[in-house]
């Protein structure tokens, strides 16, 4: 049935991603996933109409309702990018981008919820991964920066960060992505073993460290076990579940998840790898637009 579907969108830096979700199994629909390369950098007509050619694919088997997985900064409630001096889509700056894809897909501007990606992420975990079952938890996602997501019985929240965001803490005189980030390991790297060129990614100093590099397995400890240390005071006083961690570093979990732990100094306090990927977000701003609609007939109700 139609009306159980929600229709996503999911922007990167470098791509965009459309899917139907099938609420009722909290799951992509079989066929229904495609992913599309997306010049962050181009102009905003560019942008909006690559973002509408992926979404036309999906046709109208979705019942008209439209999740949209978006970094910030934006301004969800109101639909309005609000990128400058970011390194990707500055060109949207103070664009409308409610009205600009309804206008474009011929739907409702009411049809569109928009989520932060980072959250989208968490909510996915909550309502199909890892984080089934938990009340309270922070989810983190490393690649080339760091997201968060805190959620408390399935709502997203502000947690224990700023404005929810991980990457604005500072802990021991930094920002946490100075030194935990994929800029801040290969940089570390880099520094150690005085290679300024063909510097290799991190999945690369993964596998260094595996084969018994001493350098590679110090710098990927000391990223981890920082973070570990910087999110033990969040984690404390958001009075957490567990710590879920997602994201391209994450396929390092050997490495990763003893530093971090060890970091956290909390004995015991579960950490857990996300199960889901790249679908992730999808599914959870598909949740968070139905959890919308129900608070919405909710409160028409009253």
């Amino acid at each position: 049935m139609t009306g159980n579907r929600v229709a996503t969108i999911e922007l990167g830096g470098t791509h965009v991603a459309v899917a139907v979700i099938d609420l009722a199994a909290r799951a992509i629909v079989g066929g229904t996933h495609l992913t599309r390369p997306l010049n962050s950098g181009g102009s905003a007509d560019d942008i909006l109409d690559a973002i509408a050619a992926a979404a036309r694919v999906l046709g109208s088997e979705h019942g008209g309702r439209w999740a949209v997985a978006v970094p910030g900064p934006f301004d969800f409630a109101a639909g309005i990018a609000q990128y400058t001096g970011v390194g990707k889509f500055d060109s949207l700056y103070g664009i409308d981008l409610r009205a600009r894809l309804a206008d474009a897909l011929d739907a409702e501007p009411s049809s569109f919820t928009f989520v932060n990606d980072a959250d989208a992420f968490a909510l996915g975990e909550y309502a199909a991964g890892a984080a089934r079952g938990l009340s309270r938890f922070c989810c983190v996602t490393l690649g080339t920066g760091v997201g968060s997501g805190w959620v408390v019985a399935g709502e997203r929240t502000d947690g224990a960060a700023p404005g929810g965001e991980v990457h604005l803490l500072e802990f021991e005189g930094q920002r946490i992505e100075a030194r935990m980030s994929r800029r801040a390991i290969r940089a570390a790297y880099s520094r150690r073993t005085g290679r300024s060129e063909a510097v290799p990614d991190v999945k690369e100093i993964a596998d260094l460290a595996r084969g018994g590099d001493p350098i590679a397995r110090d710098v990927l400890e000391d990223a981890f076990s920082f973070l570990g240390r910087a999110l033990d005071g969040p984690l404390a006083r958001f009075d957490a579940d567990a710590l879920i961690i997602g994201g391209t570093i994450a396929r390092s979990w050997d490495l990763l998840e003893p530093a971090l732990s060890s970091g956290l100094r909390r004995p015991g306090f579960p950490v857990i790898r996300a199960e889901l990927s790249d679908e992730a977000p999808m599914i959870g701003a598909a949740y968070a637009a139905h959890s919308a609609d129900a608070a919405m007939l909710g409160a028409r109700g009253r």
